[in-house]
This record gives C-alpha cells, structure tokens and sequence, in this order.
C-alpha cells in the first residue's frame, strides 16, 4: 500500500515536472493547441432516424467523413477538450485531428476510440479486443463505453495509466463526469481525423 502511494506521488511529480518544461519550451503551444473555428470538422445534424434532440439537450453532431458516422455531442466534447488539457493529459498524449501537440511520451489519442489502429502494442485496442470488440470501428457507441470503463479502472498492463487514474480519482472527486467528457472529446476526434 505504500509503495502503491509513492509510486503514485512519483508519477505526480513527473508529470508536474513534463508540464512544466514543456510550458517553458513551448509557452505559445497552449493557444496553438485551440484549434481555430476555420479548421474545426464540419458538422451535420446526425440522420433523420436519431431522435431529435429537444431545445434543452445538446445536439449530437457526426462529421461527414467520420468511420461509420460517429456521433458526439459537440458541447460535451469541448468540455472534454478542456478536461484533457486541465487535468495535464497533454503532458503525454497529442490529439492532433484537433490540434493539439504534445509530448511524445504517450501515443496520439486522435484514433483511440477505433483501437488507435496502426499503433504498435497499443493498450486501447488490447483492452478493446480483450472485451468483445475486435473491430471498434464496427460498434463507436460500445468502444466509447469500454473507453470510459477504461478510464475508470485501467488494466493491470496499463500500470502507469492505473496509478495516474488512481491519482485522478483522488484528486478529482468528479471523476466520473470528467471520463464522461473525454470520452466525448475521443469520439470528436475520431469523427475529425
């Protein structure tokens, strides 16, 4: 138990430390990393048999080039966006169908809902294939519920992501809602890349 807190408070303070010399390096990146309105994916409204979303709920949107018309809701997913970089995902992971540059440290998230295809090793697609999904691409609704199972309870192959949502969890009492977000974020990836 205690090696599990120091191991914990290492991967803490590594984390803090890429942070930081990354902002020193880079301290544009972060207003480069917002992808500017012209770039953003077009956006339809999802096909006439979705239900429609009532004046109250956020509307769902799919990119029109999107594998098999992944759908998100477009709102969600900038709150995810805003997780990512808040919570200091970027200090390892790029999401770059978004514009947004990180560190090489961990691969880019941009296809982690479709397994990150053509990754080599790649935890998502092992956990992905592992649970029932060999093909993600086939079922994006069942590869964002394992993602946010994932996010919840890393595998015991993945020990740094599990000692980092260990330590999210601790930190962040509203963890849940914050995988909720991502989650979305991946899938608006995904859409857009």
């Amino acid at each position: 138990m205690k090696s599990a807190a120091i191991l914990a408070i290492a991967i803490i303070i590594i984390v803090v430390a890429v942070i930081a010399a990354y902002m020193s390096f880079a301290p544009t990146q972060q207003q480069a990393a917002t992808p500017p309105k012209e770039t953003s994916p077009p956006r339809t409204e999802t096909s006439p048999q979705t239900p429609t979303a009532s004046p109250t709920s956020p509307r769902e949107t799919t990119s029109p080039g999107a594998p098999t018309g992944i759908s998100y809701d477009e709102g969600l997913a900038r709150e995810g966006l805003d997780v990512f970089r808040s919570v200091g995902c970027v200090a390892c992971h790029a999401v770059r169908s978004l514009g947004v540059s990180g560190p090489p440290v961990g691969p880019d998230l941009s296809r982690a809902l479709l397994g990150n295809p053509g990754v080599s090793g790649s935890v998502i697609g092992r956990y992905l294939a592992e649970n029932g999904l060999e093909d993600p691409a086939t079922d994006p609704e069942k590869a964002a519920q394992l993602i946010a199972q994932f996010l919840q309870d890393p595998p015991n192959y993945a020990p740094t992501m599990k000692a980092q949502v260990n330590t999210f969890k601790q930190t962040y009492p509203d963890w849940p809602d914050k995988v909720k977000k991502i989650v979305e974020m991946l899938k608006w990836a995904a859409a857009s890349g």
